[in-house]
């Protein structure tokens, strides 16, 4: 016998392999249902426990005509005897187009009349037509000249299982798109395994019954076995049927046996009352349990087996507003992630870019229809590899960025241990800062060693509070996606934890290790500084233009030290970069100075700090110079010797001296020598640098008293990353 099953768009390859289950034979794919062939038990299979198909057609004629009256005879030709009595009721439907037959009611006719006039070459009687409710359904579909005349053998669409009968949904997900998703999903095999089902937007439960159904093995046309056609047909097999029917009932009661947890919730209460009586018509009342609960307010059930989460949610059309239902789907995909960790996952929707907000990458998607409307359904592995944050530009402004694109990170775990670690910090350094008039200091310096960000802090005369916070760039065995991650979450912290800060004044940065003339590179051209107060000093900072800016806040108690030594005596200040250290020792009422250094721009920059303080740039000046260079030259035959020199050099420097690089560790002894000569007997010079790994080779220097000023200079904001400098005190003999 040969058969058509006909079934939603996208379910075709699924029914087709579930046929072959039922034993049929000669399977074809077609893009609106299946053609197969088989015995009649395979007919009946189909219809039973088929849960894709809309209908099941058997075949009575296939013919080719040559003209529209063809179609009228070739029907005529079938001995409907066969299938129907005289005295029976009939309907027929039509579908198709072909030889001047462009209307499915015309076509129909043609069928009827066909039928008709065979009754009426055997007996004076005729079958009755009956569109409502009929002994006999009849199909004719017209290709072109191809004519497929069929009997229908259930009558109803098999997508109505019978738990809806009477309800009133508005749009529901079909019964049979439904359960091709939960298969597509891989429903049936973590069933088998005993994992769990959810849908956290249930609506009015078909997921949820459908899940049951399968998981229970009953077959979804039993409920409404009587009402099929089939019965009424005159070549029914009662005893074939009646066999089947008895073999379902028992493959039920042995699947309910094995019932995994379903469960379901949902923010409409008048949705859930709905799930709840179609739950109860299809009788697993007790086995599926459903809440009212929105996704926002997280899991509130006990610990399940992890499973399958499946779920259609609104995609606009039901609710309106589109920025809405993007905010539904973020906090969907920050519910899958924060909640179901190593589950499956499966999301709907007709609204394919709105997949994007669910923060998932999928790993397959499959087309469906569920009526007129054209779906996807994404599949997702919810684990941490897998999660994918919504765009973001990045760039200065990322704090900001973050909190407006991802909101829902300021409540995660790991922002709340950065902010409650930064919160600490705080409570101990505002005090320490307030009484020292400190107006910029450090509060977090990758504490956390995975939250590996600095945040520094900002208080300007007249442009309020600022946070400037360096990212540290990862190690390459460090997931970029995981380390992404939580980079976004210390900064979805800072807004929580410096609530007086306004996110337009947190700026951030990218802090790798720098060589040459990368310490002079541009970050943007702003030109915005501002000024903050260290040490009775005005200090001009740029939060945006460089990497650094213009004030090294680890060096504040070097520059404090310079300073006191400078009062009254002359200061040389090498590598320069900003000249804090001399425009604080020219306040403290150093005699004169000479500050160094090779860029253009920072010297400019010093100049202007110098002239906020109302400085005598007679007597303290600036020369722009390769310093390695100049203190060579000057070092062999001094023109200016110093009381005090500041010597605070890169740990890396590319120039034409010293085999093109300056190498502190290798460098450093030349160095100090050099600036010693310098030096004024009885002088002082401070050494520094910020090499984490420096080693001072104090053998290789006479006629100096050494001292580690190492602890002594570590301000209390740092002493949390003690070795981001060290420092050294060379007091030159008399």
């Amino acid at each position: 016998m040969k058969f058509f099953a006909t079934a939603p768009g996208g379910l075709s390859e699924l029914l087709r392999e579930e046929l072959m289950s039922f034993g049929a034979t000669e399977v074809k794919a077609q893009p609106r249902g299946v053609t197969f062939e088989g015995s009649l038990e395979v007919g009946y299979r189909s219809c039973l426990w088929s849960r894709l198909a809309n209908r099941i057609f058997i075949t009575v004629l296939e013919a080719e005509l040559e003209t529209q009256e063809d179609l009228t005879e070739e029907v005529a030709s079938v001995n409907w005897h066969k299938h129907m009595d005289e005295f029976g009721t009939f309907a027929v439907s039509f579908s198709g187009k072909g030889m001047g037959i462009d209307h499915s009611h015309y076509g129909a006719l043609k069928i009827k009349d066909g039928i008709v006039d065979y009754f009426r070459g055997i007996s004076n009687n005729r079958p009755k037509v009956d569109t409502v409710d009929p002994e006999l359904r009849v199909h004719g579909h017209l290709n072109r000249n191809q004519l497929t005349l069929s009997i229908d053998l259930v009558g109803y669409s098999l997508h109505k299982r019978g738990y809806r009968d009477g309800q009133q949904v508005t749009a529901p997900l079909k019964e049979n798109v439904a359960a091709a998703l939960l298969m597509r999903a891989g429903w049936p095999e973590i069933a088998k395994s005993g994992g769990c089902l959810y849908d956290p937007m249930c609506g009015s439960g078909t997921f949820l019954v459908e899940a049951a159904m399968m998981a229970s093995d009953l077959a979804p046309g039993l409920d409404k076995a009587s009402y099929m056609l089939l019965t009424t047909w005159k070549q029914h097999d009662s005893l074939l049927w009646n066999r089947l029917i008895e073999e379902a009932k028992l493959r039920e009661a042995k699947g309910l046996r094995h019932l995994p947890d379903i469960y379901g919730s949902d923010a409409s209460h008048k949705s859930l009352d709905i799930a709840e009586e179609a739950i109860h018509n299809a009788g697993y009342l007790d086995s599926i349990e459903i809440k009212q609960m929105t996704v926002e307010q997280g899991r509130r059930w006990g610990d399940w087996q992890p499973g399958l989460v499946i779920t259609n949610p609104p995609y606009g059309e039901r609710l309106g507003d589109k920025e809405e239902v993007k905010g539904l789907y973020k906090a969907l995909g920050t519910y899958l992630k924060n909640e179901f960790d190593g589950w499956q996952g499966a999301v709907l929707t007709c609204n394919p870019e709105l997949g994007m907000y669910l923060g998932l990458k999928a790993k397959r998607s499959h087309n469906f229809s569920n009526g007129p409307m054209e779906c996807k359904l994404f599949r997702f592995d919810i684990r941490p590899e897998f999660h994918r944050e919504p765009s973001i530009k990045g760039g200065a402004n990322l704090v900001e960025e973050v909190s407006n694109v991802l909101p829902e990170l300021s409540n995660s775990a790991g922002a709340e241990m950065v902010g409650n670690r930064i919160k600490k910090n705080l409570k101990q350094l505002r005090k320490w800062a307030k009484n020292n008039e400190i107006s910029a200091y450090r509060v977090y310096d990758a504490d956390l060693p995975e939250y590996a960000i600095s945040v520094d802090y900002y208080q300007t005369e007249g442009a309020g509070e600022w946070l400037i916070v360096n990212e540290y760039a990862a190690p390459k065995t460090v997931d970029k996606a995981k380390a992404k991650r939580r980079l976004h979450e210390a900064l979805a912290a800072l807004p929580n934890a410096f609530p007086s800060v306004a996110k337009e004044q947190i700026v951030f940065k990218v802090r790798s290790r720098q060589s040459g003339s990368s310490q002079y590179e541009k970050l943007d051209e702003n030109k915005t500084y501002h000024t903050v107060i260290e040490h009775g000093s005005k200090i001009r900072v740029n939060f945006t233009d460089y990497l650094d800016t213009g004030l090294f806040l680890d060096h504040r108690d070097v520059r404090a030290l310079v300073a006191q030594k400078s009062v009254g005596k002359s200061l040389l200040n090498l590598f320069c970069y900003t000249a804090t250290a001399t425009v604080e020792a020219a306040v403290m009422g150093a005699k004169s100075s000479l500050s160094v250094d090779m860029s253009k721009t920072y010297l400019y920059w010093a100049e202007h700090n110098l002239m906020q303080n109302n400085g005598d740039q007679t007597r303290h000046k600036f020369k722009q110079a390769d310093v390695l260079e100049w203190l060579k030259n000057e070092s062999e035959n001094p023109t200016e010797t110093f009381d005090v020199i500041f010597l605070d050099p890169p740990s890396f420097s590319t120039s034409k001296r010293m085999e093109g690089t300056l190498d502190i560790q290798r460098d450093h002894v030349t160095l100090v020598n050099q600036a010693l000569a310098l030096l004024n007997p009885g002088g002082t010079l401070v050494f520094s640098n910020n090499l984490r790994k420096f080693k001072l080779n104090s053998e290789a220097f006479e006629n100096v008293n050494i001292e580690n000023i190492t602890h002594k200079t570590m301000p209390k904001d740092f002493q949390r990353n003690s070795k981001i400098h060290q420092a050294w005190l060379f007091t030159k003999s008399m």
